[in-house]
């Protein structure tokens, strides 16, 4: 009997029925262990139709997740095919297209989402994203009191669009619904109520107790335990057995067990154990905790072993694995951990699953001391390796690359210490400790030097490069970039080369050379061809900056919506963000500031970004304030400043303190300048590309505080003209590279009435009102009244859509096929399809999904 669960059943049925209409969606059951979320999909799945294709699936409580384990399913249920291990791939874009292809709607339900390891976590993410072009309804339930606030489902459920989600929180039974499941029992419901908080688990527990006992049993455990001492001993002994399997049990495994078939029988009648399909399980995963802790240590590890010679004399076959794991560990049995736990983690890693991967080899940390040197260092390695991608880059994962070095150097595998010590660099790199990383990439190639081309060499090179590019020291990552490209090359290690052609090409742009383009794209074609999603990524953000440093703005344009419609089909969230950042970049220097700003907010309100994605919307929201004259303009570059400072990255602190430099000009407060000026002055001109170093003198010269390092440095042309005073031929030459912001300035330098009557014009039309405030305190000029002058208005939408497409488009991204959105708005499919065609080509979309996975991401393409 299922009470009180009818509207939480109403909403499931209403979103299975709205999905030939508005498009899939997703429902999220959540509430407390025993409350009822299993019934209620149970009850619910019970009710479709026979030919409604559904498949569920459940995630079970193992020491370590079993990676995709729901996922697999749930493709094993539908491809009504389990004899293969399917690769990531095919779980995320193969299983896309399956549910694409799908005649009518689709129903997938996954049981306890919050047992569920990352990457399956990652496919809830990937697929809800895309919700509305796929005919599926998910349904998934988990325990909202065991998913703190750092658990990764709360980041998987919140990128899902709110408007393709619905979340259901199950409510405790109340007294009437108790007093119709209680019958005679000689409590009264209200007592019941009391007792059990409306819990239904706990609620069928305590009316199983025996009545005639004189007092209830204070907890599921007590409860639990007064039927098991209605058991006979040996069928006891049969339960606790079975309790050390968490999820469905074979039933092939019961008939192994002394009596198991008898004993199981009683289980079922007395509603312990409850039929799985073809397994038996435990009627829920409280009752089997119960039984469980009644196992005294010796009796633990018996039962754990009795499972594990099961599962070794079946075969540990890929998808049973983490159960091997799982059972050794509970039966410490260190020589199956050894053997098994490595395999596990394969498994885990190609699918994709690093966090599952870590766990399992962590197991055997304990164990490595007793260990073979070369062996114990592999593994070492291998944890080391994984924990960082999923966990996070701690003094334990340091201390492994440590000990992996020194078991290494024991072993005399020069190879192997030289590729962990470019391992170490780059870690201390990611946690900001740049001189600790530049001294490992030392060390590391220091080991490698005079050995044959391998690698591990080529990779040590390319890493030493992108340092190098990353402080600015231009010739040394030219230097060290040609190293790795040519050993790459010899050796045929594609990503390596592609990362070496990267490096070599921006460091040439950054230093004013064009032939750094080439080098470029011929890096970002190697990625593209062999799928090099990540190192395609850095391309497009390296690349797009350059070309917007050379001024070669269209160019500029064209990339970054290339890049970021790359980034977003290919979920790389983070590259995203930044490359979003980098578009708010452009609009700044296409004067166009409402954008920017508009731009760089939204990527700052995107939870989970680190602090290196969400730099250049922090500098851009700085200087886009400043210069519009925001209030706290200044208080938000500095605490821009301030986060640069924690990368300590030339790049991003030469832009911010050349802004402190402006925002001396606009307050016409000169010693603000000075911390700023005495910076560059430290840093020198070999650190900074041309256009930055004519940006610092430009704003310096303003401010009266000249920076004396770059007296003798070569400029830019128009800033050249305007360090000479050549103020109207600077101004038309930042007009003809479209630097409208800076020519406007150079006009005013002019300082004739009419020369500044025509830049004040200017700056209002830009709307940038300190400039104004500026020049009226640094000429001293009455230049009439500071009236608010209307921004420059950008187009009606940062893509040119027009109004006939953005209404087209927002039913587009609500899941409507052509066909329905012709009816609609009562146009020809033909004038639809037109429409949907122009949107594709604007977006740089191929098809629908990409379209919405957009709108995802750039909120401003479709505005509420």
């Amino acid at each position: 009997m299922l009470l009180e669960r009818d509207d939480p059943l109403a909403i499931c049925h209403a979103a299975l029925t709205g999905i030939a209409h508005k498009g899939g969606h997703a429902v999220f059951v959540a509430g407390e262990a025993g409350i009822g979320k299993s019934a209620l999909l149970e009850c619910f799945a019970q009710g479709l139709p026979k030919d409604q294709p559904q498949a569920m699936a459940i995630c079970d409580p193992l020491d370590t997740p079993r990676p995709m384990g729901a996922v697999r399913d749930l493709d094993a249920m539908l491809s009504e095919d389990r004899r293969l291990l399917p690769a990531e791939r095919d779980l995320f874009d193969g299983f896309l297209r399956k549910l694409q292809g799908a005649r009518g709607p689709v129903v997938l339900m996954i049981e306890d989402l919050h047992w569920a390891d990352q990457r399956s976590l990652d496919w809830v993410q990937f697929i809800g994203r895309r919700l509305s072009q796929l005919p599926v309804l998910l349904i998934a339930s988990f325990r909202d009191d065991e998913v703190d606030p750092g658990h990764a489902l709360h980041s998987a459920l919140g990128a899902i669009p709110a408007q393709r989600k619905t979340r259901i929180d199950l409510a405790p039974l109340s007294v009437d619904a108790i007093r119709q499941l209680g019958g005679d029992h000689p409590q009264s419901a209200a007592d019941l109520r009391e007792i059990t908080g409306g819990n239904p688990f706990y609620l069928t527990e305590i009316m199983n107790h025996d009545a005639r006992l004189a007092a209830l049993p204070g907890s599921v455990a007590d409860a639990v335990n007064a039927r098991l001492n209605g058991l006979s001993d040996a069928q006891c002994r049969f339960l606790e057995t079975l309790s050390c399997c968490p999820g469905a049990i074979p039933f092939d495994w019961i008939r192994q067990l002394e009596d198991g078939p008898a004993h199981c029988d009683v289980a079922v009648q007395r509603r312990f154990l409850i039929l799985a399909g073809e397994d038996i399980k435990f009627r829920h995963e409280l009752l089997r905790l119960a039984v469980y802790q009644r196992l005294p240590p010796t009796a633990c590890r018996a039962a754990h072993g009795v499972f594990l010679d099961l599962l070794l004399r079946d075969g540990t076959g890929d998808d049973m694995l983490g159960h091997v794991v799982h059972h050794a560990t509970g039966a410490h049995r260190n020589d199956v951990l050894l053997r098994e736990a490595p395999r596990a983690a394969a498994v885990a890693a190609r699918l994709g699953a690093h966090r599952e991967a870590a766990r399992y080899l962590g197991h055997l940390l304990p164990l490595l001391p007793d260990q073979p040197a070369d062996i114990a260092a592999e593994l070492y390695e291998s944890w080391a390796y994984e924990a960082g991608l999923a966990l996070r880059i701690d003094e334990d994962v340091i201390a492994a690359r440590e000990q992996a070095v020194s078991l290494w150097r024991k072993v005399g595998d020069t190879e192997r210490v030289g590729e962990n010590l470019r391992w170490l660099s780059r870690l201390h790199w990611y946690r900001g400790e740049a001189e600790i990383a530049q001294r490992y990439v030392r060390e590391a190639i220091a080991e490698l030097e005079g050995r044959k081309a391998s690698p591990a060499r080529a990779r040590a090179y390319a890493l030493r490069a992108q340092f190098h590019m990353l402080q600015d020291q231009m010739p040394e990552a030219m230097t060290w970039g040609e190293e790795a490209r040519a050993m790459a090359g010899t050796i045929g290690d594609d990503e390596t080369f592609a990362h070496a052609l990267n490096t070599i090409g921006s460091a040439r742009m950054f230093r004013g050379d064009p032939t750094g383009e080439g080098l470029l794209r011929e890096s970002l074609a190697i990625s593209l061809e062999r799928g090099l999603d990540e190192q395609a990524a850095r391309v497009y953000t390296n690349l797009s900056e350059c070309l917007v440093e050379a001024r070669d703005l269209k160019a500029a344009a064209d990339l970054l919506e290339e890049g970021i419609a790359f980034d977003t089909a290919h979920d790389l969230d983070a590259w995203t963000f930044y490359l979003i950042g980098r578009k708010a970049h452009l609009f700044f220097e296409m004067d166009r500031y409402g954008d920017a700003l508009q731009i760089a907010e939204e990527v700052l309100t995107r939870e989970g970004q680190t602090l290196v994605m969400r730099m250049p919307a922090l500098i851009i929201r700085a200087r886009t304030r400043l210069r519009l004259d925001l209030p706290d303009a200044i208080t938000t570059l500095r605490e821009a400043l301030e986060e640069a400072g924690k990368i300590d990255e030339p790049q991003y602190l030469s832009t911010l303190h050349i802004a402190l430099i402006e925002a001396a000009v606009l307050a016409h407060e000169p010693d603000l300048a000075d911390e700023a000026v005495g910076w560059l002055d430290r840093l020198g001109p070999d650190h900074l590309s041309p256009r930055k170093r004519g940006e610092a003198v430009f704003w310096s010269r303003l401010a009266d505080r000249p920076v004396a390092a770059l007296s003798q440095a070569a400029l830019p042309d128009p800033f050249q003209k305007a360090a000479r005073g050549q103020f109207t031929a600077a101004a038309d030459g930042f007009r003809a590279e479209s630097s409208g912001y800076l020519a406007l300035w150079s006009q005013a330098l002019i300082a004739t009435p009419e020369a500044l009557r025509l830049a004040d014009r200017g700056f209002a039309e830009l709307g940038v009102t300190a400039a104004r405030h500026a020049l009226r305190r640094r000429f001293d000029i009455p230049l009439g009244s500071l009236d608010k002058a209307a921004r420059r208005s950008a187009a009606a939408n940062p893509y040119a859509l027009t109004r006939a497409e953005l209404t087209v488009l927002a039913h587009l991204v609500d899941g409507k096929s052509n066909a329905l959105i012709a009816e609609t708005l009562c146009r020809s499919r033909r004038t639809v399809e037109n429409h949907v065609a122009s949107i594709f080509s604007k977006l740089r979309c191929h098809n629908r999904v990409e379209v919405v996975l957009r709108c995802q991401s750039e909120p401003w393409i479709l505005p509420r």
